[in-house]
């Protein structure tokens, strides 16, 4: 069963995706001495990154610095409450220390959302697999969400794990758990007959517990596992691309969703980003008319004007606003 605790060491600072900031911090908490709080803080980067609005962030951090109003950013802040659960952590220190969390997200009374995350090497992934207690050759897979995000949003109805042989790799099987109202029970098995060796059996999970969510491979009382793709997998992890902890316990899909700065750990230097990002001005796209060297032909145009009284009375008005084209030389 996951471990609930407070926000990882190694998860604490800034994070920085293609789309946002995310910061998590613990801090001393104002309600009871010796205890603490954990604290999120979402950044978008709205206009195709151009100006960083602070979406979701602690009442303290806004008194501390000043929201700016405009069309991007709300006069509140969202607030976001944030808690975690420990699925798997390398007993390294930082910033080598790997490991499988679940984020627990709190966006009102009753909307909550669970973010399975896996941590390598300063980077976070959310689509991963950790191996079994169970069976060192199965691979479980976590719920893949579409990540942090500043409201609710909805979990898989599938998750597909991986039995691979280390030994030999025409045993390779794709195995699907759907979501089940099953209570869930970690000590239940579920067994994969081999289709290519004879009497050849193993043995993995029957049940996967992620995002708050049962999902099973088998129905019922049943254990042999029927729903494996018609013939073995002929590549593991469906041939995508894959980074492991130095324990090889969490296999990852290498598609990072955000990357930890090492050099910058607290709201200040957040901030800090915010404010010069947010002082630079985005260069004037180019007219919709190219400048060109056009000859407007005044003389004749004041030759057409000569006699026109109602015309040179529009003139003369429009004398006390300024110069006219002619007068600028074009």
């Amino acid at each position: 069963m996951p471990l609930k605790g407070e926000i990882p060491e190694n998860i604490e600072g800034i994070w920085e995706g293609k789309d946002r900031y995310v910061f998590f911090e613990r801090v001393p908490s104002r309600d009871s001495e010796n205890e603490f709080e954990d604290r999120i803080v979402i950044v978008l980067k709205d206009y195709y990154g151009w100006y960083l609005d602070r979406v979701v962030e602690h009442e303290d951090y806004s008194k501390a610095f000043k929201r700016d109003r405009n069309a991007a950013t709300t006069k509140d802040p969202v607030k976001v409450l944030v808690d975690s659960e420990k699925l798997w952590e390398s007993e390294e220190t930082e910033p080598d220390k790997s490991g499988a969390y679940e984020l627990i997200l709190t966006y009102g009374k009753f909307e909550k959302n669970r973010v399975p995350v896996s941590v390598i090497d300063g980077k976070m992934y959310l689509e991963f697999w950790v191996k079994s207690d169970l069976n060192p050759e199965f691979w479980m897979e976590n719920a893949v969400t579409e990540g942090i995000k500043v409201s609710p949003q909805v979990e898989p109805e599938n998750l597909y794990s991986w039995y691979i042989d280390s030994e030999n790799t025409d045993e390779i099987y794709r195995i699907r758990f759907w979501k089940s109202d099953m209570e869930y029970d970690p000590s239940l098995e579920a067994v994969i007959e081999s289709t290519r060796i004879e009497d050849a059996e193993y043995n993995i999970n029957k049940h996967l517990l992620s995002a708050g969510n049962v999902y099973a491979c088998v129905p019922g009382r049943r254990i042999i596992v029927r729903n494996l793709d018609k013939n073995p997998a002929e590549k593991a992890f469906d041939g995508k691309p894959v980074v492991y902890n130095r324990e090889n316990t969490i296999a990852a899909s290498d598609n990072v969703y955000l990357k930890q700065l090492l050099d910058k750990k607290s709201f200040e230097e957040l901030m800090e980003i915010v404010r010069v990002q947010n002082s630079k001005r985005k260069p004037d796209p180019p007219p919709l008319f190219p400048p060109e060297d056009l000859d407007y032909h005044w003389d004749m145009i004041d030759l057409l004007e000569k006699d026109n009284v109602l015309i040179q009375t529009v003139r003369k008005r429009q004398e006390s606003f300024g110069v006219r084209g002619k007068e600028l030389g074009r």
